[in-house]
């Protein structure tokens, strides 16, 4: 049951993030959208169709997530649903890599889905709930000129699985989704030259999220759930 839940969704400005914002609010849901981008998220607020709220976030900021669950309890009064989707990828080999590069995509990926859980777990703990994090399965293997971007979402696999274990006493189910190739505004600016046409679409994630939202998922938890085009 989605309707009148408390679903918060970072990264939700594009992609697949925005993608479960329109289709879990079209569903009944109030939705928490939380990106950097703030404009980018009213420009399609018009497609939400239950209660929702933009929160304008930066999952590597401490303080800027603590502001996103605080201002989400002070409207709703509880969190039921956390979809951990921020996430960002800078492809470069290691001797071009930069210190930066290497640090904007571990504390985007890495820290941004602990900073979340961490916060939104101080609440979720006295409900239960469920927590829903968007890796890759970039993170289940090689991937050569990607390897911070690899490296990140192997990180939030393994988070995700050592959550699913900590937090049970507290009633928290928690998810570990990694989609392939899916074609999203990212994924053409990272590789122009693919043919969008030919690989996952958004909605094929999104799916796959909704189905973790109901009860006949909790046998699923707790390990990484692949999601790939055929």
């Amino acid at each position: 049951m989605i309707e009148g839940k408390v679903i918060i969704v970072t990264g939700a400005s594009s992609g697949i993030g925005k993608e479960m914002a329109i289709t879990f609010s079209n569903m009944g849901a109030n939705v928490v959208l939380a990106a950097r981008r703030e404009k980018r998220m009213y420009e399609f607020s018009d497609q939400l169709k239950g209660d929702w709220l933009i929160v304008p976030t930066d999952v590597k900021n401490y303080n800027s997530v603590k502001r996103l669950m605080k201002t989400t309890i002070d409207k709703y009064g509880r969190i039921d649903i956390l979809i951990n989707n921020a996430g960002y990828a800078d492809p470069v080999g290691i001797l071009e890599m930069t210190l930066k590069q290497w640090h904007d995509m571990i504390e985007t990926n890495l820290t941004g889905t602990f900073l979340c859980t961490k916060e939104a777990v101080k609440y979720m703990k006295k409900t239960g709930g469920k927590i829903i994090n968007i890796a890759s399965m970039a993170g289940t293997g090689a991937r050569p000129g990607w390897s911070a971007y690899a490296a990140s979402k192997a990180g939030v696999i393994n988070f995700s699985l050592t959550m699913a274990e900590e937090l049970k006493i507290y009633g928290i189910k928690v998810f570990c989704i990694c989609p392939g190739r899916t074609a999203t505004a990212l994924r053409k600016k990272l590789v122009p030259d693919e043919d969008l046409s030919k690989i996952m679409k958004p909605s094929a994630v999104v799916n796959i999220v909704k189905f973790c939202l109901f009860d006949e998922a909790d046998v699923i938890d707790a390990q990484p759930i692949l999601v790939r085009e055929r």
